[in-house]
This record gives C-alpha cells, sequence and structure tokens, in this order.
C-alpha cells in the first residue's frame, strides 16, 4: 500500500524527549516500511524513520521554535491545516491508496474530506466529549472514512461515528527489554499536571514509605500546578524531580521501578506510558476508570483500584511480590506489540480499500 501519514508540525518523529501520539505512531510506521508498504510522512522538520519519505509541514520546527503553550498549539495548527489544504488542492492524494490523519485534533481534517478521492483513516487519539455535541450534525455527515479509536473507551465518549476496533499504541518490545535490576522506587512518569495525578502519587508514597521519582514536562499553563502541591515535596531524597528525560532515561527508570503509579484524575484514553512500564517487567497500579481496563490484568500485570481511592492504591503495593515479572512483559506483550497491531492495521486498511 502507499499510505500518507499526516502527523503534525508539533513534534518531531521519533520524538526526541518523553513522547505522545508520535511514539505508538513512529513503531506502527517503520513495521509497515519492514512490511513492503510505502510510507510517506507529513510531518516535523527534522522528522526521520527509515525507509520512508518525509515532507515538512512547517518551515521550522513549532516545538523547538516556539515554548510549550496556547501560541504553540496555535502555530503548529496553521501549518498542519496548511499542509492539509495543499495535499488536496495540488493533486498530490493521486499518488495514494489511503490517507492516514494523526493528528491531535481529530476533526481538523473534516472539512477536507470532500476533495479526497481516496479512502481516509482518522486516528482518535484524544476524545472531545465537551464538544462533540455542538459537532456531531455535522461531523455524521463526512463519508469515505474511517475512524479508528486509540481505545474501545472512546466509543463511549464520542459514539455514533462509523469505528474501526481499536488500534491501541503499540511498542517494539526489544526496546524495552526485561530488566533483573533490584527495583528501588515507585514512579510516577507523564505530564506534570492535574490531570495525571502527579500530586496523589507524592501521596502514596509517603504513605507507605518508599521513595518516589517524578519524570515528565511542566507546560507554561502548569507551572502554578507544579510550584504549589509538587515542588514543596521535592527533598531530592524521598522525593526527587529528574525532569522530562529522553528514550533511553525512561527505560532505566523503568527497569529500576518497584511500580509505575496511574492515579489520573481524567479519562485517560489510553496510557502508552503503562505498557512501557510493564514490558519493562514493571506492574503498574492505577485507579479504574476509561480505558484503564483495557490495558491493565488485574493481579497479572498490576492492580485496579477504585478510583480516588488513595488508601487502597498504598495498600495494592503490599500485593507486587506475587506477581511476575516475565509474566507482566509477556501479558504486555502479547496484546501491544507492534507486530500484534500492524496486523490489526493492515486488515483495517484492506476493509477500507475493499469498498472503494
Amino acid at each position: 500500500m502507499q499510505i500518507a501519514f499526516f502527523l503534525s508540525s508539533r513534534n518531531v518523529v521519533p520524538p526526541e524527549k518523553t513522547g505522545g501520539i508520535e511514539q505508538p505512531a513512529y513503531y506502527l510506521i517503520r513495521e509497515l516500511i519492514k512490511r513492503g508498504h510505502k510510507i510517506t510522512i507529513f510531518s516535523a522538520p527534522g522528522s526521520k524513520i527509515k525507509g520512508a519519505r518525509v515532507k515538512e509541514m512547517a518551515p521550522f520546527n513549532v516545538l523547538k521554535k516556539i515554548p510549550r503553550g496556547q501560541t504553540e498549539e496555535r502555530v503548529a495548527n496553521f501549518y498542519d491545516t496548511a499542509a492539509l489544504a495543499d495535499f488536496f488542492a495540488c493533486g498530490e492524494q493521486a499518488n495514494f491508496d489511503l490517507l492516514q490523519f494523526n493528528g491531535y485534533l481529530f476533526y481538523q481534517i473534516l472539512p477536507f474530506v470532500r476533495f479526497s478521492k481516496i479512502p481516509i483513516l482518522v486516528q482518535i487519539n484524544y476524545p472531545h466529549p465537551e464538544i462533540y455535541s455542538h459537532i456531531k450534525k455535522i461531523v455524521l455527515k463526512n463519508k469515505n472514512l474511517l475512524y479508528l479509536p486509540m481505545s474501545e473507551f472512546i466509543k463511549t465518549a464520542m459514539p455514533g461515528l462509523n469505528y474501526s476496533q481499536a488500534l491501541y499504541p503499540a511498542i517494539d518490545f526489544k526496546d524495552f527489554p526485561l530488566s533483573c535490576d533490584k527495583r528501588k522506587y515507585l514512579l510516577s512518569i507523564g505530564r506534570i499536571c492535574p490531570e495525571k495525578g502527579t500530586h496523589l502519587a507524592i501521596e502514596v508514597a509517603k504513605k507507605t514509605g518508599h521513595k518516589l521519582v517524578i519524570a515528565g514536562p511542566i507546560s507554561p499553563s502548569n507551572q502554578g500546578y507544579f510550584n504549589d502541591l509538587i515542588e514543596p515535596a521535592i527533598d531530592n531524597k524521598n522525593t526527587i524531580y529528574v525532569g522530562e528525560v529522553d528514550l533511553k532515561t525512561k527505560i532505566k527508570l523503568y527497569q529500576q521501578a518497584i511500580a509505575a503509579l496511574f492515579p489520573i484524575q481524567w479519562d485517560e484514553p489510553f496510557g502508552i506510558v503503562l505498557i512501557e512500564s510493564m514490558a519493562c517487567g514493571t506492574p503498574v497500579v492505577a485507579f479504574d476508570r476509561a480505558a484503564i481496563r483495557e490495558i491493565v490484568q488485574d493481579g497479572v500485570n498490576g492492580f485496579i483500584v477504585k478510583d480516588g481511592a488513595i488508601d487502597k492504591m498504598a495498600a495494592a503495593l503490599m500485593k507486587l511480590p506475587r506477581l511476575s515479572r516475565e509474566t507482566i512483559r509477556a501479558s504486555a506483550q502479547e496484546k501491544f506489540s507492534v507486530e500484534k497491531q500492524t496486523d490489526i492495521y493492515e486488515k483495517i486498511c484492506q476493509r477500507i480499500l475493499s469498498k472503494n
């Protein structure tokens, strides 16, 4: 197949730091290329995937030139929309069998669907229930496209769309080796923000007497949250903040962690850090909400506790010795390996192409 992947001018692929939706997109594209498919990625300057043709969506790397925040997002959205317009206006679509839109705002491509002569796959990485009711009638009119939800949970947040089965974010398990390192601390990794519940991870660590390592970026809008609730707890002894880390450092953090804590305070559509942690044999403990039960097998690769129950999350840590690191990794690999998810993706593509 000849596939055009529209990513974003916001981040390079593969990501240089922790990575968001770009990391699983990188793994999927790399695996598709290995299988003989011809891929062109529309992405930020500096993106590079061996075997893929890269078309830059902006004259500069938006995230490197503009600090994180509203301005950066608006500039990226401008260039992303302009790249879509050029793609359809200049007839470039004739070179492809299908287009996959993988941007942060799934609805950004919808005004262009009427101009498409090829099938479109729209990956939904984030549900937008707060605006969906206002745009649903128009969204449902768009034909010639199939929505790829990041989880089955997304279907409940935005019902009624022409969905495929969930295409889970996948990782290459060879990049996340099983570790027999001595486990030293609890880990909280991801954006530092109220939605991720970083402050609750600190509470759990204090209750259990464990050291806590916190890793992740801080956006300008969350600097106050960090200053008020996170920074006062950082003593570089019991609570340590290491900042935003690259892939190599992130893997080391997983490999030496007792468990990864996931006390989310919002309906997270997936949770890539969960499968990354499990790949290294590190169990996870998460609140029971959104897509968590699609990822975590309670009592097998981690524990699921009642939403908001800090005491139960702390108590679950006492049960971690029952779990096998090998089983933790194997259970995640069976479901979330890039090979498994690419098999699913190819079948989805065949389905939509057979109808056109």
